[in-house]
């Protein structure tokens, strides 16, 4: 009768899942995340807040828990790079600024050219991003030096929430390579970059891998709460990695293909790649630990789920409803690969890695007179299949990469089964869907499992859960297709098109 909890702190919801010891989900609550918007461009977190909607979330699937059962252990994936200041109280100091805010764009060009973009990519392996949590610390040393005075710790969200689960801080490796403070080769706090930026190292917990235990969940929690037990906090990480946890993306050789409203491509990998030409082509890196190190590397494709929806919404308005994403799908279906010659190229929210190039824009090609709706949507999800089977060709070209031997897919697009059948055939591998809904809070459920001494080690977990997963197989005759689309029309669409969005971009401007 022990269960285990998982906290999944995203952009968008907050939520708490419960599931057995068989890896078995019994129960889900969600909040949306309390946001606060400031201005264009720029959003922030009171602390407080997200604590107290984990505290409401937790309190919901406590009462899920079965008469005379107990939680044994939890654990908290968060988003990346946002970060809480606290007092040595700890007790936050300043707002938490969203990893999406611009307002620290100016610090960190500025601190980009004093560290040099070619030394912080030989360091952290990415270059210096308005985005990473150092630039959120030096901004809010700028902006409010007497709060920063008062600073004695900064954790990243998930550290933030177990820090007030259990009154122990620390981080894991996912996290701290959101930071641009981590050294990617010894895998520490790199002195040179705090050095440089001024920061004490003082400030930054330490790094733990993720599963570590922490310490029990505060008796305060417990009251609030109503969670049974004494369950055990542990090292959580980045929502991505331990949505790849659940996932068994626990090895290099695995590519974790993560379809939500944006998709990330993640494969793992036994070190980081340093090398030159990841650094211009825009992938992404970091550090992971579990019982054992290795690292991810990869990139996305900024609107995925996201680019379906914006086209069900193109066609509907006041008087003609957007039509049902089933229907859509099945006028889909009732068409041949290629949809009769009809192409996309998925930029809406700019190109991505091989192709870094936020003037880039989407296109449809091949349009007729006779084109329809299910022929467009239907291009739409072979555009984005083919984008990413292109990301994953790149990927595969980098030293220390190569390709993957197994996909596992996860996330809401799953349950499109088209798409999932185009995708195989883009990619011309067999994919592993994991069934599971909510892979983040499951991922951080078994983090919490190992904290408490249920498994020894990630690969004792999954070879005990009874996760659900489904495995689907290429057609033949639609990877003949779809590599043809692919060779001849997709690897050239972005180059031959780049130059006439490059003009609409100056025209608008």
């Amino acid at each position: 009768m022990g269960f285990l909890v998982g906290i999944d702190l995203g952009t968008q919801s907050i939520r708490a899942l419960l599931a057995d010891m068989r890896g078995r989900t019994l129960a889900c609550a969600a909040r949306a995340t309390p946001t606060i918007a400031v201005g264009a461009g720029q959003a922030e977190y009171d602390p407080d807040k997200l604590f107290a909607t984990v505290l409401a979330v937790l309190r919901e699937v406590a009462s899920a828990v079965p008469a005379g059962g107990e939680v044994l252990g939890m654990a908290c994936a968060s988003m990346g790079e946002a970060c809480v200041l606290s007092d040595e109280s700890g007790r936050p100091v300043a707002p938490a600024i969203t990893w999406f805010d611009r307002r620290t764009e100016a610090v960190s060009a500025a601190f980009a050219a004093q560290l040099g973009q070619d030394r912080a990519f030989r360091i952290a392996g990415m270059p210096a991003d308005p985005t990473m949590t150092l630039a959120k610390i030096l901004w809010h040393r700028q902006a409010d030096p007497a709060a920063f005075a008062r600073a004695r710790r900064m954790l990243n969200l998930a550290d933030w929430i177990a820090f007030k689960l259990s009154g122990e801080a620390a981080t894991d490796l996912s996290l701290a390579s959101r930071t641009l403070c981590l050294d990617m080769t010894t895998r520490d706090w790199s002195a040179e970059i705090l050095d440089i930026a001024g920061i004490d190292r003082a400030l930054l917990p330490p790094i733990r891998p993720s599963g570590t235990r922490l310490g029990p969940v505060l008796a305060s929690v417990l009251a609030e709460t109503g969670l049974t037990g004494r369950p055990v906090v542990g090292v959580g990480g980045h929502d991505h990695a331990v949505g790849g946890f659940a996932a068994g993306a626990i090895r290099p050789g695995v590519l974790l293909d993560s379809m939500g409203t944006a998709e990330a491509l993640f494969q793992t990998v036994a070190r980081p790649v340093m090398t030159e030409a990841n650094r211009n082509l825009g992938f992404w890196q970091g550090a992971i630990g579990l019982h054992r190190p290795f690292a991810y590397f990869g990139a996305g494709i900024n609107s995925c789920g996201g680019t379906i929806e914006w086209f069900r919404r193109l066609l509907g308005g006041a008087q003609h409803p957007e039509p049902a994403r089933d229907t859509l799908i099945a006028e889909a279906a009732a068409l041949p690969p290629g949809g009769h010659g009809t192409a996309f190229l998925p930029h809406l929210a700019y190109g991505t890695a091989p192709n870094v190039d936020q003037a880039s824009r989407g296109a449809f090609l091949g349009l007729t007179a006779d084109t329809t709706r299910g022929a467009m949507f239907r291009a739409v999800l072979e555009g984005l299949a083919l984008e990413a089977r292109l990301t994953v060709d790149a990927m595969a070209e980098q030293p220390g990469v190569g390709r993957p031997d197994d996909i596992r897919v996860i996330g809401g697009n799953t349950r499109n089964a088209l798409f999932l059948h185009i995708k195989a055939a883009a990619y011309g591998r067999e994919l592993t869907v994991i069934d599971e809904p909510e892979a983040t809070g499951m991922g951080a459920a078994l983090l919490g499992g190992i904290a408490a001494g249920v498994w020894p080690d990630m690969d004792a977990a999954q070879a005990t859960i009874a996760q659900p997963r489904h495995v689907v197989t290429p057609d033949p005759d639609w990877v003949a297709r779809y590599e043809d689309l692919y060779q001849t029309v997709h690897r050239r669409f972005y180059a031959a098109v780049a130059p006439l969005s490059h003009a609409l971009s100056a025209f608008v401007r």
